[in-house]
Order: C-alpha cells, then sequence, then structure tokens
C-alpha cells in the first residue's frame, strides 16, 4: 500500500523524521530519432540541467537506444546512458562531475481511449557509478554498481488547439538491491504540459515536472522543474 500512496500522493510517504528540501531546476532535452525501416528505429537523446537559484549547473545526461516495434500498440527498446552528476548542494564549492553508467531495458505499450492516447512505459535499469577520492576532488579508475531501478510511467497525449497537444504524465521509480533497504522509493514524478508540432518532424514539448525524491538518508528532495524537450526525427 505504501507504494501506491507514493504513486498518487508523494508527500504521504514522507516519514515524520524525514527533512524536506525545496529547489528549483531547469531541465532541456534534445531527442534525435532516425527509422531504419517499418519496425526499426534508433534514438539518441542529450539532456542538460541546472538549478535557478543559485543558477548552477546541476547534471548533464546523454543516452542512445534501440527500438523495435510490434504492430501498432507496443515498443520494445534496450541502451545506455551516461550521467554526469555535480552535487545536489547547489551552493557547494567542489563541483566535480561523477560519471553514472546506466543500461537499461524497456517496454512501452500504446493505446487510444477515444481522443485520447495512453502510453505505459516499464524501464529496469542497473546503475554503476565511477568512484572518487576521499575527498571527492578526483575521479579514480573504480566503478561501483549502484543499484536496480523499475520505473513505471503513465502518459495522456490528447488534442489541445490545432498542432497542439496536451501531455501529462507520472511516473513512480522503485529502488532495489541498494545499500540502503530503506530507500526503496526513490521518485515520483507528475508532468503537466504542451507537446507543439513545429514540422512534421519536429516537435516541442515545454511544461512543469514536479519530483519528489527520497534520498539514501532518507531525507527528501521537492523539486519544481521547467522542462523544455525537442523531439527531431529524420
Amino acid at each position: 500500500m505504501k507504494y501506491v500512496f507514493f504513486f498518487l500522493f508523494p508527500v504521504f510517504a514522507a516519514q515524520s523524521q524525514g527533512l524536506i528540501e525545496h529547489q528549483s531546476q531547469v531541465w532541456y532535452g534534445y531527442y534525435l530519432t532516425h527509422s531504419l525501416n517499418a519496425k526499426w528505429y534508433v534514438q539518441g537523446e542529450a539532456h542538460t540541467r541546472h538549478f535557478i537559484d543559485p543558477l548552477v549547473h546541476h547534471q548533464n545526461a546523454f543516452r542512445a537506444h534501440v527500438h523495435h516495434t510490434i504492430g501498432d500498440n507496443w515498443d520494445l527498446s534496450s541502451g545506455v546512458a551516461l550521467f554526469l552528476n555535480t552535487p545536489n548542494d547547489p551552493r557547494t564549492a567542489n563541483r566535480l562531475a561523477i560519471p553514472e553508467y546506466r543500461p537499461h531495458l524497456d517496454i512501452v505499450y500504446k493505446h487510444r481511449v477515444s481522443k485520447v492516447r495512453l502510453d505505459h512505459r516499464f524501464r529496469s535499469e542497473m546503475r554503476f557509478n565511477r568512484v572518487p577520492n576521499a575527498s571527492r576532488t578526483e575521479l579514480t579508475d573504480a566503478i561501483n554498481f549502484s543499484n536496480y531501478r523499475l520505473r513505471y510511467r503513465i502518459q495522456a497525449l490528447f488534442p489541445f488547439i490545432k498542432r497542439i497537444q496536451g501531455k501529462v504524465n507520472t511516473e513512480i521509480l522503485l529502488n532495489a538491491a541498494q545499500e540502503n533497504p530503506a530507500n526503496d522509493l526513490d521518485q515520483h514524478r507528475m508532468f503537466a504540459g504542451v507537446s507543439i508540432a513545429l514540422r512534421d518532424n519536429l516537435t516541442v514539448d515545454v511544461g512543469y515536472l514536479h519530483a519528489f525524491q527520497q534520498r539514501p538518508n532518507l531525507n527528501y528532495f521537492d523539486r519544481s522543474i521547467l522542462s523544455i524537450m525537442v523531439y527531431h526525427r529524420l
């Protein structure tokens, strides 16, 4: 039941002893899709994220994956991501970016309910991190396994006005095999925005993303995020 409450009402997941830190960020992303044939396509992503107050860079990310479609409803994919993570505290002076490697598998099921398209995405990913030295000023050659993460997202796309669609989604992210067994509810995300078709092969999504994240020490980040994503098909 705690997973259900966390999925619907993330604030209920906060333990009484947990501290909640509020942050504001902007996320930018670019997705490039290239079709290989009727059933196969590849996609690459590039992302950058920064804090607003203070205006400090937080994260870069790059992901590549191969997709296979089955009929009109199913999409299977696998790929790998590289994340360059700086500290979650925007005021710390040490901004060493620590690489994180994430191989993943996706299953997406799409269907329509009247004029609304619903997408269900199930993602499983493994997380490996480069190990910094004791002072966290330099990277070593060691790589540690961090955890498995399981993700489920449901998304709705619906007509809005002319070439603009509405888009809303919610996603739960669960940890498995992590160092702190109590840190099983990693994140809950909720998004609301619009998808603007600039051309037949070029779309821009703009919206508000709320991310509520449980940290390994069982405190929480409560993040308000402006999300700007560009989708380009070749």
